[in-house]
């Protein structure tokens, strides 16, 4: 069923979109063999992944997830992965900061592949619920302006190709592709990826998929987020136009740190140096590249009319504690024990 795809990528052919989404619709709506997934995804992957190939496997995804009850006006923060670095959960804090500023956030991610290092490990270690039933999930959100979908729940279909994955050992189109498949469609995205030429393609691709408007960054030293270590190259893309350009640490009076500096880790880590950060306890390199991506964020929402100004506003809601007040905030309303009353509420209410 995929075997011409598969010959067509060895002789270095690449798939137009809609060729790309039947191939990946072919392997979700049916039981093939792991072993011919996976001879797809090394072929993808040797030939290398061109943007209408990750644009066909994010629609075919995107056809099938699970819907969500939430705006589209929101901004989502994420990255492909791929640097094998040690790394802090700079995009998941950042949520936080977003929120307290005032702007809306559904984060989508995951748990780490490989490590107990992905934003949902770290929610999870923090004690922060996040599968929820959509009423719930819609009620957190409109209170606290901050929710995070769990790719594995609202992507199930992705159970069809985890052991194919797991054979191939190596980053896949997936890897490139689930990043872009929020099912809120946020209309806002900062994405982060190591590799300046696969940003090139992600424009086109988040571009095709409707984003209002996106910056898309690449980090010194190969990182996929804004970098307080060197340069960071970013595509910004509004009302269609495209802007290309760097930045470094030394525009916001940031001091450039060789990234072993900076902390991170797995979950018990990061969990560790996400609560000093609130209490504004933390070192200052992680601070700074927190507050950096933050108020990238601020000003690709709007919010902020440069991401200096947003780096800024940033810092100033750490120092007024307003961003410890929103975790809290949500944690406190995304609880076991509080999702418990709501119901007995709900049940109340239905039963009158």
């Amino acid at each position: 069923m995929i075997s011409k795809y598969i010959d067509k990528l060895r002789e270095g052919e690449s798939l137009q979109a809609d060729e790309a989404e039947q191939c990946l619709s072919a392997i979700l709506e049916s039981n093939l063999p792991n072993e011919q997934i996976a001879e797809l995804l090394i072929a993808f992957s040797e030939k290398g992944e061109t943007a209408d190939e990750i644009l066909g496997f994010s629609r075919a995804l995107l056809a099938k997830a699970r819907p969500v009850p939430l705006p589209s006006d929101v901004i989502d923060s994420c990255g492909t992965g791929g640097s094998g670095l040690n790394r802090f959960n700079v995009s998941t804090t950042a949520a936080f900061v977003l929120s307290a500023g005032g702007v809306p956030v559904v984060k989508h991610g995951n748990k780490g592949s490989k490590r107990p290092n992905g934003s949902f490990d770290l929610l999870e270690k923090l004690d922060c619920e996040f599968d929820f039933r959509d009423d719930r999930l819609e009620d957190i959100f409109k209170r606290t302006n901050v929710c995070f979908l769990f790719a594995r729940t609202y992507h199930p279909v992705m159970k069809k190709v985890v052991t194919a994955r797991q054979m191939v050992d190596r980053r896949t189109i997936f890897n490139l592709s689930a990043p872009l498949c929020n099912p809120a469609n946020p209309q806002y995205q900062i994405l982060g990826t190591i590799d300046v030429d696969m940003g090139r393609q992600l424009v086109e691709v988040l571009r095709h998929l409707g984003r209002k408007r996106f910056l898309i960054v690449v980090g010194e030293p190969g990182i996929d987020e804004i970098s307080i270590s060197g340069h960071t190259h970013i595509f910004e893309v509004a009302e269609g136009v495209t802007r290309e350009y760097q930045i470094s640490p030394s525009n916001f009076g940031i001091a450039k740190r060789d990234y072993s500096e900076i902390p991170g880790g797995d979950s018990d880590e990061n969990a560790e140096i996400f609560l000093s950060l609130l209490q504004y306890q933390t070192p200052e390199p992680i601070l700074d590249m927190v507050c950096l991506n933050a108020g990238a964020a601020f000003y690709c929402f709007g919010r902020t009319d440069s991401i200096e100004k947003g780096f800024d506003l940033s810092k100033d809601l750490f120092t007024k504690g307003l961003v410890q007040e929103k975790f809290l905030e949500y944690k406190r309303l995304s609880s076991k024990q509080e999702g418990k009353t709501k119901r007995i509420e709900w049940m109340h209410n239905k039963s009158r």
